[in-house]
C-alpha cells in the first residue's frame, strides 16, 4: 500500500476534494480490486495498488475529463522519486494510468488488472460493467457478480 504520506499527499493534490466520486473512497476500493485481480492474473500487485491511488488523481471534472489518464501518468513520473518502485514497475504504472480512461483492453496482466478494477467501480456512477471491456479473465467474471 502507498504509504501513508503519499496518500495524504495525493488527496491534498486531488483538485475535486474528498467526497468527489473520483477520489480517496474510489481510490480505495480501485486498490481492493486491482490486488484481487492483480494477484489472480499474474500481474504486479505492488503497481496495482499505486494504480489506484494515481489513476484519477489529475481529474479536472466530475464528468467525462479526456486526458486525465496522461496527466495521471505525468505525475508518477513527476513524482518518481517518492516511489518505492523499479524503473520498469514506474513505466508499467504510467503506462496503466495513460490509457485507462479509454476503453480499451490489455494482454498485460497488470494493466489488465488494473483497468479492470477501475471498470468494476462504474456502479457507482450507474453503469453495469461490461465484460467486453475487461481484460482479465477474473474481472469477466466479476462482472457476473457486479450490479447497479
Amino acid at each position: 500500500m502507498p504509504d501513508a504520506q503519499l496518500r495524504a499527499d495525493l488527496i491534498r493534490h486531488f483538485r475535486l476534494g474528498r467526497r468527489s466520486i473520483h477520489g480517496p473512497a474510489h481510490w480505495a476500493r480501485v486498490q481492493a480490486h486491482a490486488e484481487r485481480l492483480a494477484l489472480a492474473s499474474g500481474g504486479d500487485v505492488t503497481v496495482a495498488r499505486y494504480f489506484a491511488w494515481f489513476h484519477d488523481a489529475e481529474r479536472l471534472d466530475e464528468a467525462y475529463d479526456l486526458g486525465h489518464g496522461a496527466r495521471a501518468a505525468a505525475l508518477v513520473r513527476a513524482w518518481r522519486g517518492r516511489l518505492p518502485l523499479s524503473d520498469a514497475q514506474v513505466d508499467l504504472l504510467a503506462r496503466a494510468c495513460e490509457r485507462h480512461e479509454l476503453g480499451e483492453v490489455s494482454r498485460d496482466p497488470t494493466i489488465g488488472a488494473c483497468w479492470d478494477a477501475d471498470r468494476l467501480e462504474l456502479t457507482r456512477v450507474g453503469m453495469q460493467p461490461d465484460a467486453r471491456y475487461m481484460s482479465t479473465a477474473a474481472g469477466k467474471a466479476e462482472t457476473l457478480t457486479v450490479t447497479i
